[in-house]
């Protein structure tokens, strides 16, 4: 009995261990090479309750309504440069045809002509009002019922920034704290 007591207090054979750990390591390292990871360069809109004004602590209110015809522009108040004059603007801004790609039946690609958002027009408007009141951070959003989320995307697209001028590399803020919010009838 002495002898196998002997033996007991030996060292521990690790080997198949590290044999266990060393394979599952290789799978490890070759399932997190398989993952890629989308990161969308989006500021987080802050979300008002139906009823609620957000204090934008700014003399201008900028806001755009979603439609299904369209944008409805609306900025009003006093720019804080004082040689500026009061914004009111209330400017309807229509869908535009574009022309999209779509899979028929047969699985072949064909154009088909859809009444899509002006996005290209809402971002000059609000390059206009920028110009006049460059403090104004804060735009808020409108979606009416029905509106698509893509068409809620494009209009947060549009309202944060657009193409530089001088450098068409760059681009240039415009309203970089949306606000998103239900429609009040």
């Amino acid at each position: 009995m002495l002898r196998r007591r002997a033996h007991e207090d030996g060292e521990l054979n690790l080997s198949a261990l590290i044999d266990i750990f060393s394979i599952m390591l290789f799978f490890l390292m070759t399932t997190v090479t398989f993952l890629t990871l989308k990161t969308l360069n989006a500021s987080v809109p802050a979300v008002a309750k139906k009823g609620q004004s957000v204090d934008t602590k700014d003399g201008v209110n900028v806001s755009v309504e979603v439609t299904a015809d369209g944008y409805v522009l609306k900025a009003s108040g006093q720019p804080q440069n004082s040689t500026a004059s009061r914004l009111n603007i209330n400017e309807n801004i229509g869908r535009k045809p574009t022309t999209v790609k779509e899979k028929n039946e047969a699985g072949e690609e064909v154009e088909k002509e859809v009444m899509g958002l002006n996005t290209q027009k809402l971002t000059e408007e609000l390059w206009e009002i920028k110009k006049k009141a460059p403090e104004v951070k804060v735009i808020m959003i409108f979606p009416e019922d029905g509106v698509e989320f893509q068409d809620i995307v494009s209009t947060m697209d549009a309202s944060r920034e657009m193409p530089s001028i001088i450098d068409r590399n760059k681009r240039v803020p415009l309203f970089t704290r949306p606000v998103l919010s239900e429609l009040v009838k």
